[in-house]
């Protein structure tokens, strides 16, 4: 991992320490070996920059696998985070959502090309899809990052970017540029988007832009449900509903612009 050109002293060190837990979040728990892999740095510096992440209670070492995990002093900063953005407002619309619904519900934000899990309310019934905060999915084959996409002030560059044909992810996944140019047409039209088995095989999602004051989608509500639940007329049923607690959730982040994008 280079050190950017005129960064300042430290941001190396800090750069490396970051990826280090950006890892273990992602993964939950990781020999000294494999955050090396993940990474991209040496076993030694993965090893040292762990070692002074457990002194500080960001991670924790398990000594029976000499694996880590993330530490207590990571979700203390991890639950003061979510009362500065806002998520422990946004979870009473998003739970409200799940309960009429009896499916779960994420709230996303963009992070690059991807689309990330902030906070999410899990189905109870015993046939559902399991994800995890901090999940990452492509924008292009996601209800959440479409929904970010057609109400988004980055698309432009983003769809320049991508290949004419798209790289399949799940086995619905859009196959041109083109084909998804044309549904964030109808997207905005309607206003919220669907995921047909185009990211997870067996899924289907509705998702909702998150709008900030300027109309501007920093994040996105989706509604995830096994394809045998969800058939058309359910997610034309829903579709509104889940707009509508978008909306719920836009009012209730005190600054969306707090979610936008680290393009």
């Amino acid at each position: 991992m280079a050190k950017s050109v005129n960064a300042p002293t430290g941001t190396q060190a800090i750069e490396r320490a970051l990826s280090v837990l950006g890892v273990l979040a992602d993964n939950g728990e990781l020999s000294t070996g494999d955050l090396a892999q993940r990474t991209g740095l040496t076993a030694g510096t993965a090893s040292r920059i762990a070692k002074a992440l457990v002194a500080e209670g960001m991670l924790l070492r398990d000594p029976e696998t000499d694996r880590y995990h993330l530490g207590p002093r990571a979700v203390v900063l991890g639950r003061s985070a979510e009362r500065v953005l806002g998520l422990d407002k946004a979870m009473q619309p998003l739970q409200g959502l799940a309960e009429s619904s009896h499916e779960s519900v994420n709230l996303a934000a963009r992070d690059g090309a991807e689309s990330v899990v902030l906070a999410r309310v899990q189905s109870t019934l015993p046939l559902r899809f399991v994800q995890h905060v901090g999940a990452r999915f492509p924008l292009y084959s996601t209800a959440s990052g479409k929904a970010m996409l057609a109400f988004g002030d980055a698309t432009a560059a983003y769809l320049a970017e991508l290949p004419t044909r798209l790289p399949p992810v799940g086995p619905g996944t859009l196959a041109t540029r083109a084909q998804l140019e044309r549904q964030l047409e109808q997207i905005r039209d309607r206003g919220y988007s669907i995921d047909i088995e185009e990211n997870v095989e067996g899924v289907r999602c509705v998702g909702a832009p998150v709008l900030d004051g300027d109309g501007i989608a920093r994040a996105a509500v989706v509604l995830q449900a096994p394809s045998v639940r969800m058939h058309k007329d359910r997610i034309d049923e829903l579709g509104p509903a889940v707009a509508t607690t978008a909306r719920e959730v836009s009012r209730v982040i005190p600054d969306a612009s707090v979610l936008r994008s680290q393009d």
